[in-house]
Order: C-alpha cells, then sequence, then structure tokens
C-alpha cells in the first residue's frame, strides 16, 4: 500500500506555495514591492530572493517575511510578539520558531550573534537590524493602480521577459487569488490532520476488590476477570465492576497455578506447569468443560489475537508457535536470552517483548527484530514482574483497538512501578509521539495491567507498600512490634547502645534516632538508594552501599551533610561494607559480574588508602567482621555455605553445614553465633556457633509476610541479640482505569 510522506507533501508542495504565497502578497502589497540594498546583499521583495555577493541565496518563506519585516523597519527594535504576528499572523506557535528563523537568516548573512553586523538581539525584547539599509521601489509591477505582475517566472526568481496587458494581469490575478486560497486551505487541512493528538490520560481509578491480598489480574472475557492470588496460590476469578472473588478449580489439578494467559474469547486457560531445574510444561485448559491439551516445553506463553495459537519462549532464546491444539509447532525466530512478557498486535502484524529490561519488536514472520525506545530514559528506569528481577521495562499489552501500549517501568525502592503507554495513533499525515506518557504517579504502585475488552479500561494491581518493624520475644515466642512498628529495616546500632540507624521502606532513606525511637533525623535523600547501612565503632559516622550508582561505598557524618563516596570511580561494585572493630578498616565485597566475576572479599585501610584482597576469598560474598574483630565471616557466592576467616592466622575454615540459602548472616553481640534467614521449605531464622555444631532453628518464617526493598527479605539483631524483621502491612487490590483519549 502505497504512503503518502507528509515530510515529502511538504517539500513537494512547498515551491508552488511559495508562489502562490507571495503572489498573493504582492496583490495585497499593490505595487509597493521594495528592493533593499546593504553591504553586499541585495533582497527584492517581489521577487522572493536574497542575493549576497551575485549569489542567489535560498530561504524558507517565514525567515524571508521575518527579513522583510526586519528591513521595513531597519534601526527600530521590533518586540517578538510584532515579529510573531507579522510572520505567522493568527496561527499560535512558540518563540522557538521565531528563534529559528532569526537563526538562519544570520547563517545565510554570516552575521555573529555576538558580534552582529546586521540583526541584533535585544535581551528580553525582540531584534533590531542595525546594518544601514537602502531601499527602492521596485516598479516593475506596472503602473502603481493594477496589481502587480507575479508570473511564474517572477516568483521563481526570473524577471519577466515584457509585462502582459490589463486583461490578462487581471484574469491571472483573480486565478492566483483562488489559488493561494486553495493552497492555504490545503495547508490548514494537512496541519489539523499532522498535528499531535492530545496524550491519554487515566481520569478516574475504580477499586473492584477489598481484601488487600496479594494478587494480579491476567486476563478478562469481558465481563470476569481472571486472577492469580499468592498466598494461598489460587487462581480466582471476579466481575469487572467489582464482587466476590470466587476461587476456579481447574479439572487437571496436577497442573498446578501457573496461569499465564487467557484466550482472546475468554474460554481457555493457558497452563505453565512449572518443573524445578527443566522448562515449564505448557497446557491448555479449556474453563468450561475441562479438556487438557498439551502444547510443548517453554516459558513465557501468551495466545496469538485469534486463539489459535501459543507463542512462547525457550531457555535458548527461541520463539516457537504451535497450534492451540498442540499440533504444527514452528521456531519464529532467535532473538537471544530470554525475552518475557509477549505481546501481539490486535492485527496480528508483529509481535513485542522485553529482553534485558529493553522493550523489542518483530515482524509476524520472523524478520525485522529491531529494539523501541532506544533512545528513552525513564525517570527511574528500573522494572520487575511478580518474579524479581529489576531491568528495564516489562508487562506490555495493546488495548485492543491498537491505538496504545502499555507497559510497567518504575523504582520498587520508591513508589513502585508505573503505567506507561506508548501512543500507536496514526493518520495520512500523523506519526506517532516518539516517547512514552506516563499514565500514573505515585503513591500506588501498579502492577500488571490488563486492557479491557472495551479499549476504555485499565485493570492492574494497585499496590501499596508499607511495613511494621517487629522483634521476637524469647519468652513469648512471638514477634512484636518495635520502635512503634514503624516502617523500617536493615537497622544498625551503635556500639553504646544509645542510637539507632535504620532504611525507611518505602524509598530507601537513611535515618538516625535515640534507641527507643525518639527524635528521628533524614541523613540521605533519593536518589540515593542506601543498603545495609553500619554505624563506626566511635559513633561518629555511618557507613553503607548506595546500590542506585551500582552498589559504591558511601559515608556520612551521623550529624547530617552530604555523603561522600569513599573510593573513586573504576572499583567496580563494592557490596555489604562492613567497619572492623577498631575502625581503622573496612571489609567489603565486590560481587560476582563486577571487577571479579567470581566474587572477592577486600580490605579497605582508612590510615594508608590501600586496597587489599582477602587471601583465598574467590568466590565469596557477604562480609561481616565479629565484635571482636578475631573472625570475619562470608557466605559462597551460590549462598550454601558459611565460611569463617581466623585474621590471627589468615586461614578460612567453612561451617559443615549446607544451608541450602544463607541471607542477611549477623554475629551476635559475643561473637559466639552467626544469625541467618534461611530460605527454602524449611525457611526460618537461624543461628549457628561458630566452633560448629548443629544451626538451630530460632523460629519457623513459612508463613512470616516478608516486605522490604525490591528483595523483599531482611533480617538483623537487636543490640540484645532479639532477632528483627519487616512484616508486610501493605495492600494489594485490582483496580479499573478509566482511560480516555481525545
Amino acid at each position: 500500500m502505497a504512503r503518502l510522506s507528509l515530510d515529502g507533501l511538504v517539500i513537494n508542495f512547498s515551491s508552488q506555495i511559495k508562489k502562490l504565497f507571495w503572489a498573493y502578497y504582492g496583490l495585497i502589497m499593490r505595487n509597493k514591492s521594495s528592493i533593499f540594498r546593504f553591504d553586499d546583499v541585495e533582497v527584492r521583495e517581489r521577487e522572493f530572493t536574497l542575493i549576497k555577493a551575485g549569489k542567489v541565496l535560498t530561504v524558507e518563506p517565514k525567515a524571508f517575511r521575518a527579513l522583510l519585516f526586519l528591513l521595513h523597519n531597519p534601526q527600530r527594535v521590533i518586540s517578538k510578539e510584532e515579529l510573531l504576528n507579522s510572520v505567522w499572523g493568527d496561527v499560535a506557535v512558540s518563540d522557538g520558531s521565531l528563534t529559528r528563523c532569526i537563526w538562519l537568516l544570520r547563517r545565510l548573512l554570516e552575521d555573529d550573534v555576538n558580534e552582529p553586523r546586521y540583526i541584533a538581539t535585544v535581551a528580553t525584547v525582540g531584534y533590531k537590524f542595525v546594518c544601514p539599509v537602502e531601499a527602492s521601489e521596485d516598479t516593475q509591477g506596472g503602473d502603481g493602480n493594477e496589481p502587480a505582475d507575479i508570473s511564474t517566472e517572477a516568483a521563481s526568481g526570473t524577471p519577466p521577459a515584457k509585462a502582459p496587458d490589463e486583461r490578462s494581469r487581471r484574469f491571472r490575478a483573480r486565478w492566483l487569488v483562488a489559488a493561494a486560497v486553495l493552497a492555504v486551505g490545503i495547508v490548514s487541512i494537512i496541519w489539523n490532520l499532522s498535528r499531535p493528538l492530545p496524550p491519554p490520560r487515566i481520569t478516574r481509578y475504580t477499586k473492584i476488590t477489598h481484601d488487600g491480598r496479594d494478587k494480579w489480574p491476567v486476563g478478562t472475557d469481558g465481563s470476569r476477570l481472571y486472577l492469580y492470588q499468592s498466598s494461598p496460590e489460587t487462581l480466582a476469578q471476579v466481575g469487572i465492576t467489582g464482587g466476590k472473588i470466587v476461587p476456579i478449580s481447574l479439572s487437571a489439578p496436577e497442573l498446578g497455578m501457573g496461569l499465564a494467559d487467557v484466550s482472546p474469547d475468554g474460554t481457555s486457560f493457558l497452563i505453565e506447569k512449572y518443573v524445578e531445574g527443566k522448562a515449564s510444561s505448557l497446557w491448555n485448559v479449556r474453563i468450561l468443560g475441562g479438556s487438557v491439551r498439551r502444547l510443548g516445553d517453554g516459558w513465557n506463553s501468551v495466545f496469538t489475537p485469534d486463539g489459535k495459537s501459543v507463542t512462547y519462549t525457550t531457555e535458548k532464546g527461541d520463539l516457537y508457535i504451535v497450534r492451540s491444539d498442540g499440533t504444527e509447532t514452528h521456531k519464529l525466530a532467535s532473538v537471544g536470552g530470554i525475552p518475557g512478557d509477549l505481546a501481539w498486535a490486535p492485527d496480528g502484524s508483529v509481535l513485542r517483548f522485553f529482553r534485558d529490561g529493553k522493550l523489542w519488536e518483530i515482524s509476524s514472520s520472523g524478520s525485522g527484530l529491531h529494539q523501541l525506545l532506544a533512545g528513552w530514559h525513564a525517570p527511574n528506569g528500573q522494572c520487575c514482574g511478580h518474579w524479581g528481577a529489576p531491568n528495564g521495562l516489562c508487562c506490555g499489552h495493546w488495548t485492543p483497538d491498537g491505538k496504545f501500549f502499555l507497559f510497567l517501568s518504575g523504582d520498587p525502592a520508591s513508589w513502585g512501578y508505573q503505567i506507561w503507554a506508548l501512543d500507536e495513533r496514526r493518520g495520512p499525515f500523523r506519526r506517532p509521539p516518539a516517547e512514552p506518557v506516563q499514565l500514573t504517579t505515585g503513591p500506588i504502585g501498579w502492577g500488571a495491567p490488563i486492557p479491557g475488552k472495551d479499549g476504555k479500561t485499565i485493570f492492574a494491581e494497585g499496590i501499596v507498600d508499607h511495613g511494621e518493624l517487629s522483634r521476637f520475644d524469647a519468652q513469648t515466642r512471638q514477634f512484636q512490634p518495635f520502635l512503634g512498628g514503624i516502617s523500617a529495616y536493615e537497622l544498625t546500632f551503635s556500639k553504646d547502645g544509645h542510637s539507632v540507624a535504620y532504611v525507611s521502606f518505602p524509598g530507601d532513606v537513611l535515618w538516625k534516632a535515640n534507641r527507643d525511637g525518639s527524635s528521628p533525623m533524614q541523613l540521605t535523600d533519593r536518589p540515593i538508594e542506601v543498603f545495609m547501612p553500619r554505624w563506626s565503632p566511635d559513633r561518629t559516622q555511618i557507613l553503607f552501599s548506595d546500590v542506585s550508582s551500582g552498589s559504591e561505598m558511601c559515608i556520612v557524618s551521623a550529624l547530617g551533610g552530604v555523603p561522600r563516596k569513599l573510593l573513586p570511580e573504576g572499583n567496580g561494585v563494592q557490596s555489604d561494607p562492613d567497619w572492623s572493630p577498631d575502625g581503622h578498616k573496612i571489609v567489603f565485597g565486590s560481587e560476582f559480574g563486577g571487577h571479579d566475576p567470581e566474587g572477592v572479599i577486600r580490605i579497605f585501610d582508612l590510615d594508608t588508602r590501600q586496597i587489599t584482597i582477602l587471601p583465598g576469598s574467590v568466590g565469596m560474598t557477604d562480609p561481616r567482621w565479629s565484635p571482636d574483630g578475631r573472625s570475619i565471616a562470608a557466605s559462597s557466592s551460590d549462598l550454601s555455605t558459611m565460611n569463617i576467616f581466623d585474621v590471627g592466622t589468615q586461614r578460612w575454615s567453612a561451617l559443615p553445614q549446607n544451608f541450602g540459602v544463607i541471607l542477611f548472616p549477623e554475629w551476635s553481640s559475643d561473637s559466639q553465633f552467626i544469625y541467618f534467614l534461611r530460605l527454602g521449605d524449611t525457611r526460618g531464622l537461624y543461628r549457628i556457633r561458630v566452633k560448629g555444631g548443629e544451626a538451630e532453628k530460632i523460629v519457623d518464617l513459612n508463613k512470616w509476610p516478608f516486605t522490604g526493598g525490591w528483595v523483599r527479605w531482611w533480617t538483623g539483631l537487636d543490640p540484645t541479640d532479639a532477632p528483627l524483621l519487616l512484616r508486610d502491612s501493605g495492600s494489594s487490590d485490582i483496580y479499573a482505569l478509566t482511560l480516555e483519549e481525545k
């Protein structure tokens, strides 16, 4: 299908419009056209010609008209408003259009804005033509009572061979007036068809669930919204206008609850059954009737727009398409990585997906792979789906009419993820905007935006992050609110126990206060994201990692002030810094993926400013210096084992147990035990004696509602070695957002 380019149209029409416009201008001015001369420049008003040093220069119509107005008013300060009205009339344009015209004229005339010979800028007012101008009347047009002779040759800059007779001039004048009006009308129509449309916006937020439990929408059939609930893990449905949430029982419960998509007609579920260490098996399950068909093995599956096929990915970065009945599997393309959040355009012409936090597009034939929004930088630049991978953009869906592409981007440490829209509205002369529009803002974070069938509704999970700081009471075996149950975590106490520093949630801002939480004082601001602060032994400073900058060690005075980096640029990732008990050294890890791919523990000497590698620490992370200064604990890079470094003998020993996954190890105040959070089937808070022995479970945490930061895990100790946790006290409900366009 042939396409008409607006740019091409303007180029093709420009010469004709220029002739017609200046013909019309000549009719209005009658025979009062002038020839202006200054320096080696001659400007012929009637002929729309600028000659410099004998050479005819090409001038844009708007710029030429601005020059004429200045030449008609030499040595007079012309206001910007006066120039704008003269050149553009009633058409509303910004000062930038005028600035561009002046810039073009200066470039043609070889004028210097700092030392102007011709056009001087009068600050905050306008412009002034400062060069002496000689003006003479151009008498080639006639006797002064009839319209000027603007022939095709004259309009193009070539003088007419001879003046036409009066009847010919009158006929031509009428024709030119009609043509000029027609041209203006055409330009006006093109302008209206090409001008940007108002951006979409959210005009209403309607809460359709009210239980506060973690859940997110997966699809809709137009009357019901299908949900996935994580605690307990269930599939459910609710009316699109609200009502009771009703659990859904699959006819094949052995498939689990991995709801990936709902067919466009709302009759089938696409289920991904996860098997540890293997690709998920894909199943097409009829909602009514219960028939089940196995489609293959893969991830990130989604129905095609007609519902007749399913697209999925493999661990090798391949895209496959299979019929919904499990037949006719074929490879679409190899795109590398593991593409996620697949989304077909409503017409099935292109497929979009996210890879490494970036948006990509490929045609339905498997060709034309390219990145979208390559030059766009989101204000926060992070996103993650429910599986906790923080990078870039995610969760894309088209509205059913194809006008908007919705996705998430945001900052989990601040107000969560926000909904953005990429405007896909096109026309014969209209190109869609190059950058997306942000539809939502905090304090609610959003997840899993699903367009409704009407194209005017977006169903999304609305998340309000909040936590309650809790302390474990060994006598009652219960957690109780601590420091008034503030929403904070990663606590660190001063050596004398009189002060506490903590990180607020959400926000990851560093605060300090008295031990009872009184007299709080903010020590950092966004965009700094504080991770694992540590109070210096002398109580004067607080050490932390700034994860917003890729994890760099920073230090801030306990009295307030500007945080500063400890190491210059180029020192790689600096994670989990901790003080030596004497305050003269800092131990920290360089995470795998930084300068030391396998991970290594380093020591920074504050007195000599020297950095050394802890012997034998390759493949280790999360260093912690014991309070007595004799040992340094570090986890293996896979977080499964704990290693102890004897500072005196400079030797490592490994605690014999494999703990599964160890998080947030902490020394007891007497340096005899290491407390840690253990994940997996035996999730809980444990401690183990450094000299060996079995790990002791302090409290079971299988049902504990964790929250805090994008990793959602944390545990610490108070000065009495009582464990601290952050309880999730936020809420998650489904909202219907009304999308309005004009």
